[in-house]
């Protein structure tokens, strides 16, 4: 074999080229380009920060790397309701990720093919939740806000958190006098709040939140106004 210095440089790449090297048993191997970005989308070895990768399973997992969705009908995306996965990401069996996987509850997240990235969901991570007895996670999923295709067993999935165009916010308008406000923001997480009243004139008002979606807040008396969720 000559020395490869001496061979010319190849200016048409594709994925069908092949790299020369040694497997982790020692043997001479080709590498196409294809399977070494594969192994990157499948692996995270690139270590995108906060990018998890299961494989999609169609039984709760049982190895670690593994990934089971739970839908209201079919297999879309549009479908899809809650995601059962493993503290282990594929391909590292070792190094559990639990502390920073409960991290997304409240969060919007993407969840996409890594073979089609034209499959994918964009979600609300509402709950994160311990599987007791495994070593599994249960993410329940809500506002569904835009989706495409479906999901294939033993395809690859990445998760992480979707930022989107910006954060989002939400007025609430109180037309009617109340000492409780009853607000519907649907922003997917437990907001900031601040109150006005109808001349502009910032109030305070005790706020509780229901859920990631819904809150309160209450007045000593009867209030109108706006509350400023962001």
């Amino acid at each position: 074999m000559g020395r490869i210095s001496n061979y010319s440089q190849d200016t048409d790449v594709t994925k069908s080229d092949k790299l020369l090297g040694s497997d982790s048993g020692g043997s001479t191997k080709n590498f196409s380009l294809e399977s070494v970005s594969n192994f990157f989308k499948t692996t995270n070895a690139a270590g995108v920060a906060a990018q998890f990768v299961w494989q999609y399973k169609t039984t709760s997992p049982t190895t670690s790397g593994q990934l089971a969705p739970t839908f209201s009908s079919g297999v879309t995306f549009t479908n899809l309701q809650s995601l059962v996965v493993s503290k282990y990401i594929f391909g590292e069996p070792t190094n559990s990720i639990e502390n920073i996987l409960t991290t997304l509850a409240n969060q919007d997240i993407i969840i996409i093919d890594t073979t089609n990235q034209n499959n994918y969901g964009i979600f609300t991570a509402e709950t994160i939740a311990a599987v007791g007895g495994t070593d599994n996670y249960t993410i329940t999923l809500t506002n569904n806000s835009a989706a495409n295709g479906s999901f294939v067993a033993d395809r690859y999935y990445s998760i992480r958190v979707f930022s989107g165009a910006g954060d989002k916010t939400y007025t609430h308008t109180q037309d009617s006098g109340a000492t409780i406000w009853e607000v519907e923001h649907d922003l997917g997480k437990r907001p900031s709040v601040t109150v006005v009243d109808v001349n502009n004139v910032q109030g305070y008002g005790i706020v509780t939140h229901t859920n990631a979606n819904e809150l309160t807040i209450t007045f000593p008396g009867d209030t109108t106004g706006k509350a400023y969720c962001n």
